[in-house]
């Protein structure tokens, strides 16, 4: 039975920057796929059409193969299930089209969808029929035991947790239960399926702070029992805390560094660290055999899940550069609005030991939570500035599916439905409340990004230009665009205009 993994472009806006890392979960359901004994493949349409960009009718583009490309490949491979990876809401055009093409090219094969968006809305995916069945949250067991069930051909199979389906003219949902706690028990991912040399040359990672090339991601952790209001992952991890135990982590870091001559990783994990024991363990024993590498935490790290003792160890393993999640300067919106469990006083410090220590910081906030005023979005400004980092990012709440921010946001009437998923983006804020409007947000983040970026340059001007450096070289269109829009906000683009 053959089996094609996809993951579809990316739909960009005009000031996006393009990336390209390995797509570990498309990569770990098909290590798990290929134990059983099955023939696999992985496309992946931006890493190998990564130069392509075509043009959409709203001004954003398709970056990746394009469909005559992408119909090649379906022709060439001739596919019994073809699993399309959609993690982002911003991508589900992207990823339905990829659907639609396989049906036309290969009319028999079962189509079935994964990741973050049609894990919290199933039905509305299923709405589709080019779409047969999606695999909820992570994919590895349900993924296996659906691909049996359509080898033997009986469908639905036996068990049907984790994955929902048409049946008839009804769509049943069976929500995922049984998580994997032992993730030990999951093979490396496949990462012999993908295009790693061309990852490596397009020097695209997440986020733009790398030491060193060829550099690659990992993820070592799964589940956040945090509860903000804002995040989605836990549609696809769940929330309990679940973790490779550091011996798999060091292996896997050997055999990247052996196979594939990786000098640098970027940690994936939503929390890296929320285990210190393991995470001592892990710094210790690259220490110990001399392991060759550095490595970073682009998708953020829990403040609350650092100590000055832990980054110490972290900075002499190879840690060159940490990305804090922060959200709030305000103790109201973090406790009462967002849910997340962070002190602001543990904030200050955790800076300075990184700066003591050598380690590069950057920090994400968000604004503008329904119930957030004026007020406190300026103590988040506030404190935000006060830090020392190297990097700061504020980015606008976003209402994406599956989370508390989402069902606030359709109950009480803040955006319009039905939701043009395609329009939820971190930096393009859709959520107006009789306190401030959407536009007016743009303007207070984008008037703070500047503040900061100016106080930056005149402080520290050879870490800033440095920062601004490496962006230039991935992608100079864009950092051209950006500096003049986030440096000079008034100057370039009339306040408050949406970028």
């Amino acid at each position: 039975m053959r089996i094609l993994l996809i993951q579809p472009p990316y739909d960009l806006q005009p000031d996006d920057e393009r990336q390209a890392m390995p797509p570990l979960g498309l990569a770990y359901i098909a290590a798990v796929l290929e134990r059983a004994g099955y023939g696999v493949r992985i496309l992946d349409c931006v890493a190998e059409g990564f130069q392509h960009l075509t043009p959409l009718a709203d001004g954003r583009r398709r970056h990746g193969l394009p469909a005559e490309a992408l119909t090649r490949v379906i022709q060439e491979s001739d596919p019994a299930i073809v699993g399309v990876s959609c993690l982002f809401s911003s991508q589900s055009p992207a990823a339905h089209d990829v659907c639609a093409l396989v049906k036309r090219v290969a009319p028999t094969a079962i189509t079935i969808m994964g990741g973050a968006h049609p894990s919290a809305l199933p039905r509305e995916t299923l709405a589709d029929q080019n779409v047969d069945v999606v695999a909820l949250g992570e994919g590895e067991r349900s993924m296996l035991r659906l691909v049996q069930a359509l080898e033997r051909g009986t469908f639905p199979p036996p068990q049907t947790n984790g994955l929902a389906f048409r049946d008839g003219d009804e769509i049943r949902v069976d929500p995922l239960t049984e998580r994997i706690v032992e993730i030990d028990s999951l093979p490396p991912p496949a990462r012999h399926l993908l295009p790693m040399r061309q990852y490596f040359d397009h020097r695209a990672p997440h986020g733009s702070i790398v030491k060193r090339n060829p550099c690659t991601n990992m993820i070592t952790s799964r589940g956040c029992p945090a509860q903000c209001c804002f995040c989605s992952i836990h549609n696809v991890w769940g929330r309990k805390f679940r973790y490779h135990s550091a011996a798999r982590v060091i292996a896997e870091i050997e055999t990247l560094i052996a196979d594939y001559g990786v000098r640098e990783i970027q940690f994936e994990d939503d929390n890296l660290t929320l285990h210190k024991r393991r995470m001592e363990e892990i710094c210790r024993t690259i220490v110990d055999r001399g392991i060759d590498i550095t490595w970073s935490t682009p998708n953020g790290v829990a403040v609350y899940a650092l100590d000055e003792k832990l980054l110490s160890l972290m900075r002499e393993a190879g840690c060159h550069h940490l990305t804090l999640g922060i959200e709030s300067g305000s103790e109201h919106t973090l406790k009462e609005i967002i849910g997340k469990p962070l002190r602001l006083d543990r904030v200050q410090p955790i800076v300075r030991a990184c700066r003591k220590l050598g380690v590069g910081v950057s920090a994400f906030f968000v604004v503008g939570f329904p119930g957030e005023t004026r007020k406190e979005m300026q103590k988040t400004f506030d404190f935000a500035l006060s830090l020392d980092v190297d990097t700061l990012n504020f980015f606008t709440a976003t209402p994406y599916p599956g989370t508390r921010l989402y069902q606030q946001c359709i109950e009480q009437g803040l955006i319009e439905t039905p939701v043009d998923f395609a329009r939820l983006r971190i930096g393009r804020p859709l959520i107006s409340t009789t306190e401030w409007s959407a536009q007016e947000l743009v303007g207070m983040a984008r008037e703070a990004q500047a503040r900061f970026y100016r106080r930056a340059a005149r402080r520290h001007p050879v870490r800033f230009f440095t920062t601004v450096l490496n962006k230039f070289a991935r992608e100079p269109g864009y950092i051209a665009r950006k500096a003049l829009d986030t440096i000079f906000p008034h100057r370039f683009r009339p306040a408050g205009v949406d970028t």
